[in-house]
């Protein structure tokens, strides 16, 4: 296993399986002007949101290009019926408040403005007759069209398409950040795909009802109204941001000068381990009180220990924040948290676990507040510190807990961001069923190609040898030939 990068420019996936090509067809709104002016102001957005749409609606004054997208490929091994798939579509749209939503940002701030239900209906269409993708070129082209046909104030929210050929289909959808995160994508195919069979088959698909978004950017308001300075909230955000000095920002030699603003990224992954030693690591841990997602961080800071000498990790994790009533709710459903914690170099990794699972811990916890709240109060007691860029990120996800992963279609699914500036290496690591991987986003230049490199490879190998039994410390500094 080793880590694979994108060329410069691409947008596309790193896939670690083929997709098949075929013809493409999409599918989108009959009357999309008349879901449009039939739509009702509801709100504004949570503070995720406002951020982003800050950040989305400068990036448009400058000319830069649209980014700012999630999306996926799903593999359909079965010939595509492509009304059957506009009918699911339909009931799937319909279904989500969130994805008949637009935003409008303007001198009086930000709207929330949503679609009513009656006005979606999903149609066949087909971009270009001439156009047969082969299957190198399907996750470059599904990527370059969702980010072409999705925007903040885009309608529909969603863009959906097929590659379709003789040996089944290659679907992808995807929609401009503002709209959801990872997770809801993996929620979303799993719905789609329930919903597409029930409609080839004549049937009613049994599914949970969903919460309104509404509801839940509601319920983040009153929340924030409540977080206190004496909060464990902010007591955790106030502890890292004073250990770091700062937001968390990548530990690496990224090749970038001080302040240098962000610069065009590129993409790259690697397995990490396979199922069977992360079973064993399960198995390790098991009865102890430490988690596997301890252990991943654990492997994090010991690996940035060994490539830099820095004894302090901190990082910022993404945690869902679904209440009851919205485990299936498109949208953005999740909050920032710091995750902080010092690696002892004369102490055995079991005990950096500890350490780690116990740092996983308070980040749930101060996930609880929202936090545009807990860095308002930070301000006002004048202990926020500067904040000149997005912060080092680590999002983990097991997929194996989703809904649907059981279905071998689901499990086919690939998510990605949106390719765009970066001058950090953030991490979405995801344990699949068979096996941990990680993708990240780099700048695009050969020293954090290498310092990235060798990092992900000495986390790969302290999970590898865990797994097998080992009780390693820390490894000394430049072990693992990180180089400037």
């Amino acid at each position: 296993m080793t880590v694979r990068f994108s060329p410069p420019g691409e947008l596309g996936p790193l896939l670690r399986e083929p997709f098949p090509g075929g013809s493409v067809v999409e599918w989108t709104m009959r009357s999309p002007d008349r879901a449009r002016l039939g739509s009702s102001p509801s709100g504004a957005g949570t503070f995720l949101q406002s951020d982003h749409l800050a950040t989305a609606v400068a990036a448009r004054l400058r000319g830069e290009p649209h980014r700012a997208i999630i999306g996926s490929l799903t593999r359909f091994d079965e010939p595509l019926d492509a009304e059957a798939m506009a009918q699911a579509l339909t009931d799937f749209v319909r279904r989500h408040e969130e994805l008949r939503a637009h935003y409008v940002v303007d001198e009086s701030g930000i709207t929330r403005v949503v679609a009513p239900p009656d006005s979606v209906e999903m149609i066949t269409t087909v971009p270009d007759p001439d156009l047969i993708l082969d299957d190198a070129s399907v996750g470059e082209y599904a990527a370059q069209r969702i980010t072409s046909l999705t925007d903040f104030d885009s309608v529909p929210a969603m863009a959906f398409g097929a590659a379709a050929g003789e040996r089944g289909f290659t679907f992808y959808v995807g929609a401009d950040h503002v709209h959801g995160d990872g997770y809801s994508v993996w929620l979303a195919l799993a719905e789609i795909v329930a919903l597409y069979r029930a409609r080839v088959h004549g049937e009613s698909a049994d599914l949970p009802s969903v919460g309104k978004y509404a509801d839940f950017i509601r319920a983040e308001a009153m929340s924030a109204g409540s977080v206190a300075a004496d909060d464990d909230s902010v007591h955790t955000w106030r502890t890292a941001l004073r250990a770091k000095g700062g937001v968390p920002t990548s530990p690496l030699d990224l090749g970038l000068d001080g302040g240098t603003a962000a610069v065009p990224a590129v993409r790259a992954r690697r397995d990490l381990i396979d199922a069977a030693d992360a079973a064993r690591i399960d198995e390790r841990l098991a009865g102890t009180g430490q988690t596997f997602t301890g252990c991943l961080y654990a492997a994090m800071a010991s690996a940035q220990f060994a490539v830099t000498g820095d004894r302090l990790f901190c990082t910022t994790t993404v945690l869902a924040t679904r209440p009851p009533g919205h485990e299936r709710t498109q949208g953005w459903l999740c909050n920032f948290a710091p995750i902080c914690f010092e690696v002892d170099p004369d102490a055995d990794f079991v005990s950096l676990i500890g350490a780690a699972t116990d740092a996983v811990r308070h980040a749930r916890s101060a996930a609880a507040a929202p936090v545009g709240a807990v860095l308002g109060v930070l301000a006002q007691a004048g202990e926020l510190p500067p904040i000149t860029g997005s912060p080092q990120m680590v999002t983990y996800i097991d997929h194996r807990r989703l809904p649907g992963v059981e279905d071998p279609t689901v499990r086919t699914t690939v998510g990605f961001p949106g390719v765009g500036k970066t001058k950090n290496a953030n991490l979405w690591v995801s344990r699949m069923t068979d096996c941990l991987t990680v993708e990240t986003q780099i700048p695009d230049n050969e020293t954090a190609r290498r310092n990235v490199g060798a990092y992900l490879d000495a986390i790969a190998e302290i999970l590898h040898d865990f797994a097998a039994g080992a009780e390693r410390s820390a490894q000394p500094t430049g072990s693992t030939g990180m180089t400037a």
